[in-house]
């Protein structure tokens, strides 16, 4: 590593891995986050819809580890969580099945994007920025460049917080974790939002919808001041994702329209407006069991929720154990400077 006075840190992706560890890290070192899209937090990130301000990415958040219960709670008494006690269900050809799930969920408040915005609050963030190439100097610090070859600064130490796919060609330089991560497979995701002029009078506020190409569905909250008005988000199954990953969006999108109908047993009606999105990097099928990977020789690291579990929960404590394997680098550093 080299020898900079205040240690220069770049996190590669403003996920809620990337912006929990920036935001771990941003007293202990000069912390620059790059992002290439307009928007921050990865698949919990606006898709702005009409007048609907909610997603069409992760819908809510589950909790099993207690240090992420914590951070819930702590979200919680920050107003930007708030309790789903919406009826989830699976839903079966318009029947309903299983009836009693009891697992606790909760939500953004007003949306997901929220807890994304916190945690970049105050942080040096670079949007709409591409990082394709890390140089490595004699030195041991890294050089950045865009992908129109723009150079984008020095740093002692580069995080990377992408999907899986981008982390090899990004850490060619640190072998084991371009290996690694080059062994995770990711699901593809076609999702889809309709706005109707009024409410489908569905009983439930959600579903996992069984034997269709669907694999999710749920109702957003109707925007103001029009309660009448009724939103639903789809997801397409993985399966049926990758069968039309190259389809044109209005075929998939009309594909998507007919299937909910037939899973909810509702008769088709035209939507005041439709929109369909699809994600590249939905999921990882299978993850390393690790909560991140560092080479301390090389000064590089790499996290997310393919580390862990394909949740939100695991991308946050993927970036949490990240930034704790880089404090503990700085400290071996600023010991080694106070020693010699």
């Amino acid at each position: 590593m080299s020898v900079s006075a205040t240690p220069r840190i770049a996190i590669i992706g403003a996920g809620l891995a990337g912006l929990t560890c920036a935001t771990a890290l941003k007293g202990m070192a000069g912390v620059t986050v790059f992002e290439k899209s307009v928007f921050v937090g990865g698949r919990v990130s606006r898709h702005p819809f009409g007048e609907y301000r909610d997603h069409s990415g992760e819908q809510y958040i589950t909790v099993s580890n207690p240090l992420f219960l914590k951070i819930v709670e702590s979200w919680l008494d920050a107003g930007l969580l708030r309790p789903w006690e919406g009826w989830v269900v699976e839903l079966n050809h318009g029947q309903i099945v299983n009836l009693d799930d009891l697992t606790p969920r909760y939500r953004g408040a007003p949306n997901m994007q929220a807890i994304a915005d916190r945690l970049a609050s105050g942080l040096d963030l670079r949007h709409s920025t591409s990082v394709a190439e890390l140089d490595r100097g004699d030195d041991g610090s890294w050089r950045l460049f865009d992908d129109r070859g723009g150079y984008l600064g020095v740093y002692d130490l580069v995080v990377i917080a992408t999907s899986a796919d981008q982390v090899p060609g990004l850490a060619r330089a640190a072998p084991s974790i371009a290996r690694a991560a080059a062994n995770i497979d990711m699901t593809l995701c076609w999702s889809a939002l309709f706005d109707f002029e009024t409410s489908l009078n569905l009983p439930f506020e959600a579903a996992f919808v069984l034997d269709s190409p669907l694999s999710w569905v749920a109702r957003l909250d109707a925007p103001q001041p029009y309660p009448e008005r009724e939103c639903w988000v789809v997801h397409a199954s993985p399966e049926w994702s990758a069968q039309y990953a190259a389809s044109f969006r209005g075929r998939v999108l009309h594909a998507l329209m007919d299937a909910f109908f037939e899973a909810c047993d509702q008769p088709p009606r035209k939507p005041l407006a439709s929109n369909v999105h699809c994600w590249r990097h939905a999921l990882p099928i299978n993850t390393l069991g690790e909560d991140c990977l560092f080479d301390e020789r090389a000064s590089i690291g790499a996290c997310g929720d393919w580390c862990t579990a394909p949740r939100i929960e695991g991308a946050v404590l993927s970036g949490f154990s990240m930034a704790d394997r880089v404090m503990k680098q700085l400290r071996k550093r600023e010991h080694g400077r106070a020693a010699g």
